[in-house]
């Protein structure tokens, strides 16, 4: 794993830094890498971020541009989070409003909590499943 400099963008003075784990920072860079946008850009009231712990961040932002091609935010966020070992879960939260809520992985094995495909197996699970339809 990588580790987080003083440079992330979780360092950002708008983000409340007293109670960021390291998985927290992690989530923020992957919300960042997401959206394309530096955390001063993204919809986000940081101050009501539910940080948790090292297992689980809740974002609530819109939705605007979470789509999977033009502003292709969603794919982005997918890519990243397979890329990076984390679960991500997109729901409803209020009007206009979305939750993207954030858990991490230990890796590519394991039980259903533990692991977390690559896009590449993801795919490909995908690709099967659609051929016996």
């Amino acid at each position: 794993m990588t580790q987080i400099g003083e440079e992330h963008c979780s360092r950002w003075g708008g983000i409340p830094q007293g109670k960021l784990t390291e998985f927290n920072r992690r989530a923020i860079g992957l919300l960042c890498r997401g959206f394309g946008l530096g955390p001063w850009n993204i919809p986000v009231n940081w101050a009501r971020v539910k940080w948790g712990s090292e297992r689980h961040t809740k974002f609530v932002t819109s939705g605007h541009g979470l789509a999977t091609w033009d502003f292709n935010r969603l794919t982005q966020l997918v890519i990243g989070a397979h890329d990076e070992c984390i679960r991500v879960e997109i729901s409803p939260c209020a009007f206009r409003y979305l939750s993207i809520e954030m858990w991490p992985r230990a890796g590519r094995e394991g039980g259903m909590a533990e692991r977390h495909p690559t896009i590449e197996q993801a795919i490909a699970g995908y690709r099967r499943a659609a051929r016996q339809q």
